[in-house]
């Protein structure tokens, strides 16, 4: 077809483009956190309803290392400029012809000298001078599921402090662990104090034996190298389920509470034996292959009451000799986004247990939104939900007060909890675990003690020891007194059957 009188040739290149209409292989990028599809929920009054772009913060010239979201910068090549009417937005857009809010991997936490990675114990309490540990050579027991490649090849997952690798049980080709390889000692690193921390990390993951705690099996060395042997969760990170969109979709409000319980009693196991993570995340929460939830890396992880599980008169467990809580110095210790406003402003010392309260209730809004609806808990106006936040508890806590009789139930509203967050005793519970002051937030004994909490659907125990009993979750009234009661769910996206067939019998989606 040829050009028209006056019209020039015009060539145009975007980063933003979508597989949807090219051909790139490139997956789509995760979308903006309230991307929930309201258009499909109520079209009527579509134009009524706030859309993603009316609870962003502006995050343009944030730097994505701070963030946790990457920024990509549009680049154009235009032969003239004309005029166009102004396209329509993207649903992957936060706002028109703006850059994208990503859902990026956090695969450490803030650079070791401010705080986390090898040097946060630095940060923490002091850590015992005599651990009793049994060390292994790694090859002796394990051999690598690649023999050819060996340590050099495909990785699970690598940071910056260490990688991890699939593994096999010699004699037991079935048996798949994931062996965490750590990185060698830094020159501003003793040899004592470098082994001190791997063998911290090891001996209070070792005492850990809960449903929802990845389980740690043993020691290493291998080439010089420290080498902690784990459960194998062959369904990934949370990080990627979330990437996938899937738990955002309508319809997956069971899935996603079944996860947040998981993760809520995780953690009030943790906390029950003395034991604080500080870097809860969606990366450090994996998936096994039926769908339940496992918390692991307890690289940063503190020893808040009791005696350090390495420690001799332990005996190896958790949780003895409980009594007074230590208090953590100041010092910035988890990742961005999921950092409580108390550890933030590294003002004094801060109780462990409150930030990963904290961080937990951060994960279930990226299970809901896709995305964190504030970069970092900091009351300004950049960071506009989090200050709403912050100005509704004043109001709230003001008013109960003045009337504690007529307020004791009042809540602060904030506008995308409002239209996403549901059903109200969930948001409720979130919003008492997003307290902005730490002596009044909800502990995590009473988040999974909550009424709506214990008769919430999971296909987890809260313990090894509770007695099974299993609800087969299609069946009518199947949720009438759900408290105790263990549900079969699968959280995992429908895997794709090829040539347009559908699932068939017994496989997900069927």
């Amino acid at each position: 077809m040829g050009k028209l009188p006056g019209q020039t040739g015009r060539r145009r290149f975007s980063y933003h483009r979508s597989v949807a209409t090219t051909r790139s292989n490139t997956p789509p990028s995760p979308g903006s956190p309230l991307e929930m599809a309201l258009a499909s929920h109520d079209k009527g009054n579509a134009s009524n309803m706030p859309t993603s772009r009316d609870f962003l913060d502006n995050n343009a010239k944030k730097n994505r290392a701070l963030t946790g979201f990457s920024l990509r910068q549009k680049v154009n090549f235009a032969g003239n400029a004309k005029n166009h009417p102004p396209r329509r937005a993207r649903s992957l857009e936060r706002k028109k012809n703006s850059d994208e809010n990503h859902l990026t991997r956090q695969p450490w936490a803030i650079p070791p000298d401010a705080g986390t990675g090898m040097k946060a114990r630095r940060l923490s309490l002091s850590l015992p001078d005599d651990f009793t540990l049994d060390i292994a050579d790694l090859l002796k027991e394990y051999e690598y599921q690649h023999k050819f490649l060996g340590r050099h090849g495909k990785h699970l997952g690598k940071g910056a402090t260490s990688k991890v690798t699939l593994m096999v049980r010699k004699g037991c080709p079935g048996e798949l662990y994931a062996v965490k390889e750590f990185r060698s000692k830094t020159a501003a690193e003793s040899s004592e104090e470098y082994e001190k921390k791997i063998k911290s990390e090891y001996s209070i993951a070792k005492s850990l034996h809960h449903p929802n705690v990845i389980e740690t099996v043993r020691l290493c060395t291998d080439h010089g190298r420290w080498n902690h042997v784990m459960e194998y969760c062959s369904e990934g990170d949370l990080f990627s389920l979330v990437s996938k969109k899937y738990l955002k979709e309508e319809g997956r409000d069971i899935d996603r509470i079944c996860l947040f319980k998981q993760l809520c009693q995780g953690i009030n196991y943790l906390h029950n034996n003395g034991i604080a993570h500080r870097d809860i995340k969606l990366e450090n929460l994996l998936i096994t292959k039926d769908s339940k939830l496992k918390i692991t890396d307890f690289g940063v992880s503190e020893v808040f009451s009791g005696i350090h599980p390495g420690l001799r008169e332990s005996g190896g467990q958790c949780g003895v000799a409980m009594g007074e809580v230590r208090l953590c110095k100041p010092g910035i210790c988890g990742s961005l986004p999921y950092i409580a406003p108390e550890v933030l402003g590294k003002k004094e010392e801060y109780d462990p247990r409150p930030l990963d309260v904290w961080s937990s209730a951060i994960v279930m809004i990226y299970l809901v939104f896709g995305a964190n609806i504030w970069e970092k808990a900091e009351a300004t106006p950049a960071h506009k939900n989090y200050n709403d936040l912050v100005l509704g508890w004043e109001k709230t806590e003001a008013k109960k007060l003045a009337k504690p009789e007529a307020a004791k139930d009042a809540y602060p509203k904030l506008l995308p909890f409002e239209y996403f967050v549901k059903p109200l005793p969930l948001r409720r519970l979130l919003l008492q675990m997003l307290h902005p002051d730490p002596k009044k937030r909800i502990a995590m004994n009473d988040v999974v003690a909550n009424r709506w909490m214990k008769n919430a659907e999971c296909c987890q125990p809260e313990s090894y020891e509770d007695p099974v009993k299993y609800i087969d979750a299609s069946k009518k009234d199947c949720m009438k007194s759900s408290s105790g009661k263990i549900f079969c769910h699968n959280h995992l996206p429908p895997m794709s059957t090829g040539h347009g067939l559908p699932p068939m019998p017994g496989k997900p989606g069927y």
